[in-house]
């Protein structure tokens, strides 16, 4: 099982693997910038090189960068538009030079223009971004919990927008508490097998690449996007047992996302994951 978390880079490269190291994980996900946007620093060749030196010595895979949260491809302000897919670009690029097998977006929000106007200026500004785009780092729609005018929250905008994209190294990076938020049931088991075969009736299993993990402080339908430790949600224990355990999902890689000050908060999830899949 590859199971990681989102862990900070604030200290470092080397600092943050040495880290997953300690905490027994084999896979990541991080910022390769602030969160909060704004011009990224510039990566030395060094720390990249001794960054993929100890992800490919401890076994790392995948690395999965995310973009900043500011991001929003789906706005029809021009300039707001042109600065999303030129973060892209550039997010693209550096999560390919850090060797990330994979770079996770929210599409963001349409802000009163329309749901199918939202999905079509992520769809352009994707096309114009990843247009010649030659590395390896595959691109990931992630899904929302339709909190207002967000998009992406359901199987058929992710998949209207994957059907738009003019280059295939594109997928489906599924959370478990924005999918329980925007109405997907995963409390047991006969409903996680009803959601995810809804997934693949509609995108496709194979497209499924990354599962962020998270509970849900909210209940089913909610569309409030906030995370809780695994079983203290609502989707709770019964839920993340038929997930984790789920034949058709082994070999897809678990990040988690949840609440965490501290190792501790890590350690505990981390634990608790490992004790429903029986590792």
């Amino acid at each position: 099982m590859r199971l990681g978390i989102h862990t900070k880079i604030n200290e470092g490269f080397e600092k943050a693997v040495l880290r997953l190291v300690k905490l027994g994980c084999n896979a990541c996900q991080i910022f390769s910038r602030s969160p909060r946007g704004g011009k990224a620093r510039v990566l030395g060749e060094e720390e990249v090189r001794r960054f993929r030196e100890l992800c490919g010595k401890h076994d790392i895979n995948p690395v999965v960068v995310h973009i900043p949260y500011v991001l929003n491809l789906a706005t029809s302000d021009p300039k707001m538009h042109e600065y999303a897919w030129a973060m892209v670009k550039e997010d693209m690029a550096r999560a390919d030079t850090l060797g990330a097998s994979f770079l996770v977006l929210h599409m963001g929000s349409h802000r009163g223009e329309g749901t199918d106007k939202g999905l079509a200026q992520v769809a352009k500004a994707l096309n114009s971004a990843l247009e010649g785009y030659e590395g390896d780092t595959m691109l990931l729609l992630e899904n929302t919990s339709g909190s207002g005018t967000e998009v992406g929250s359901t199987f058929e905008q992710l998949g209207q927008v994957l059907n738009e994209l003019k280059i295939r190294r594109a997928g489906i990076c599924f959370d478990t508490c924005h999918g329980f938020a925007a109405g997907y049931d995963l409390s047991e088991g006969e409903k996680v097998d009803a959601t995810f075969n809804e997934l693949d009736r509609i995108i496709g299993l194979s497209d499924l690449k990354l599962i962020h993990t998270n509970d849900s402080v909210f209940p089913l339908g909610s569309t409030k996007d906030r995370h809780a430790d695994i079983g203290n949600g609502y989707i709770g224990e019964r839920g993340f047992k038929a997930i984790l355990n789920n034949p058709r999902l082994q070999g897809i890689p678990f990040i988690l996302e949840t609440p965490a000050e501290q190792d501790e908060d890590w350690e505990r999830n981390l634990k608790t994951v490992r004790r429903l899949t029986g590792e």
